[in-house]
């Protein structure tokens, strides 16, 4: 069964790439990459499981309760950023994101990963804006940012 959802996955990527390659122009350029990508791993996690095969379950496995909490804190950010994300910008909203979720995997920030983050995503936007042509929430961060580049062009 395993392998059939292996299978699916990499049927399901393969679909995503040929839909995406009946895009046209530079706004097909992101989507080709993403489902190429998705295709791609999907294709070698399915070698790995039938040349390694799957674990059969024997081995004991056991999480620690403070990495379930990390872990839950990190999905509650990610799914916050998904309700957040129309109202607060792409720029802010994947700041703070990224920000929250770099201090619960590090556990601690400074001022570097603050200032390393905004940087980040201010080059994140620029080129989903002026590169991929990718359509981001817009908040106040965004609309300045795109009122900027368009003064410079």
């Amino acid at each position: 069964m395993r392998y059939a959802f292996c299978g699916l996955l990499v049927l399901l990527s393969a679909a995503l790439v040929w839909q995406a390659l009946q895009l046209s122009g530079p706004a097909s350029v992101y989507p080709l990459v993403v489902t190429s990508g998705a295709l791609l791993f999907s294709l070698s996690y399915m070698v790995m499981r039938v040349v390694g095969g799957f674990d059969d379950g024997t081995s004991p496995f056991t999480v620690p309760r403070q990495a379930i909490a990390r872990v839950a804190g990190f999905v509650a950010i990610w799914l916050a950023y998904v309700v957040l994300l129309p109202t607060g910008g792409f720029i802010l909203t994947t700041w703070l994101g990224l920000l929250v979720s770099l201090a619960i995997v590090r556990g601690q920030l400074g001022l570097v990963d603050a200032l390393a983050t905004a940087l980040f995503v201010a080059l994140l936007a620029v080129l989903m804006k002026t590169v991929l042509y990718v359509p981001v929430p817009q908040g106040w961060l965004d609309e300045s940012l795109e009122t900027l580049l368009y003064r410079l062009r």
